[in-house]
């Protein structure tokens, strides 16, 4: 971009008459979106042979287990107690991969409600090391591993899942992963009382396999996992208005958006926690969220709940199902007073089309999300001590506007039809 002030010395020229040279460094910062970290811990990350086996796998619904609320005024997935009825797609669905269903959809309703806002899965592979908007994981697979047998979520068990990747998808398993599927899984094998048709830890099925058989159908459900988490590194949403402005396209955003962007990355200060080119610190803060909505658990902890979770999960980085356990991803960990109500900083790519907003869906419009923020957030209501980087903002309504301009910049071109299609055996 030229210099639009002839004449003037190096700290008063702007930059597209506009940004001094300090803030276009910032917005510098924001902008390409790179290639997709590395995850060491999964072997299968970047195999496209486990992506699309892991496509297949996301939009499967035989390993759920039975509807707990129903109805068609909730947007339901089927009535109370028919099985085989949500898949991971369920809530992630659409051009931006996000739950448009569930009624109120402030929070997503899989066999029953889960108290969260589903995110997009688009461009979720960014978020370095911790997934979702409490870090429960330090994986996308381990991620992955979570909703098939959270009752809420799916409500089904490991030994289901195992059970449909024989029945439906063996030979693109055993092309892929060592072992082969057991040969016992198949109904009709003699000895397929081994592996129960349902169960996970703690469960009577699970308690009387062996240690042995238990192991087995750990270590499939695990490869599971990596499967579907090599589908979602592929979920990647590129060249946003914004991108192209930064790389030199100086009409490729409006005049209110340049001003929001220098609000961004100047008096508003966005960026001290929108950072990078993903638009997250990938930190946790007490925003000053005082919880509200249908379906919402207004005293959840946030980040130290997380902690305990991700530190006791035999899928953690550290643990042995990973591939690499020297990421050094937990060192240090501890669950303190601090992180009490802490919820991480969201990326903000496309953040046009994925409301309502907050984890709570609580904020339905881009507009409520920003005057939120310029007034500090709530007074009172909020679980944990308020982020000394929430005050006031004193942001005019007009600024409020441009703000919410630039971030509509930030939506990039849809992932590819191809890989949003339902692939799954029917």
């Amino acid at each position: 971009m030229a210099v639009m002030a002839s004449g003037c010395s190096a700290e008063e020229a702007l930059i597209d008459g506009l940004f001094t040279p300090v803030e276009w460094e910032k917005v510098q910062t924001l902008s390409p979106l790179p290639e997709v970290p590395e995850d060491t811990t999964n072997r299968y990350a970047d195999d496209p042979n486990a992506a699309a086996l892991g496509q297949r796998l996301f939009f499967e619904k035989g390993y759920s287990g039975p509807i707990a609320v129903g109805g068609a005024e909730s947007g339901a997935l089927g009535e109370v107690g028919e099985t085989g009825r949500v898949a991971c797609a369920s809530c992630h669905h659409g051009t931006w991969l996000i739950d448009h269903r569930s009624t109120p959809n402030n929070a997503s309703l899989g066999t029953a409600w889960i108290p969260r806002n589903a995110n997009s899965v688009i461009n979720a592979a960014f978020y370095e090391p911790w997934i979702e908007n409490d870090g429960v994981s330090d994986s996308l697979w381990s991620d992955v591993l979570v909703d098939p047998e959270l009752n809420i979520a799916m409500d089904g068990s490991r030994l289901q899942v195992v059970h449909v990747l024989w029945e439906k998808y063996r030979d693109e398993y055993n092309a892929m992963f060592d072992p082969d599927l057991d040969a016992d899984l198949d109904p009709a094998s003699e000895n397929a009382d081994r592996f129960p048709a349902t169960g996970k830890p703690g469960s009577e099925e699970w308690d009387r396999m062996t240690a042995e058989d238990q192991e087995t159908v750990t270590g499939i459900y695990v490869n599971f996992g990596k499967a579907v988490a090599a589908y979602l590194r592929l979920l990647v949403s590129r060249e946003a208005p914004f991108d192209r402005y930064v790389a030199g396209e100086t009409g490729a955003i409006g005049e209110d958006a340049k001003h929001g962007l220098q609000l961004f990355v100047g008096k508003a200060g966005c960026v001290a926690c929108h950072s990078g080119s993903h638009f997250s610190d990938d930190e946790f803060h007490v925003n000053g969220l005082a919880p509200a909505g249908p379906n919402i658990n207004p005293e959840e902890l946030g980040r130290a709940t997380a902690i305990d979770n991700v530190l006791k999960n035999p899928f953690n980085s550290d643990g042995i199902y990973s591939d690499d356990r020297a990421t050094g991803r937990l060192e240090g960990l501890k669950k303190t007073e601090e992180a009490v109500g802490q919820w991480r900083t969201k990326g903000l790519r496309h953040i046009a089309e994925t409301a309502p907003y907050m984890h709570t869906g609580q904020l339905e419009t881009l507009r409520d999300v920003v005057t939120f923020y310029n007034t500090g957030g709530h007074a009172t209501g909020f679980v944990g001590v308020k982020s000394d980087k929430m005050k006031p903002l004193n942001l005019t309504d007009e600024e409020i506007d441009h703000l919410v301009a630039f971030l509509e910049t930030l939506t990039g071109a849809p992932v590819d039809e191809a890989l949003r299609e339902d692939t799954s055996a029917r």
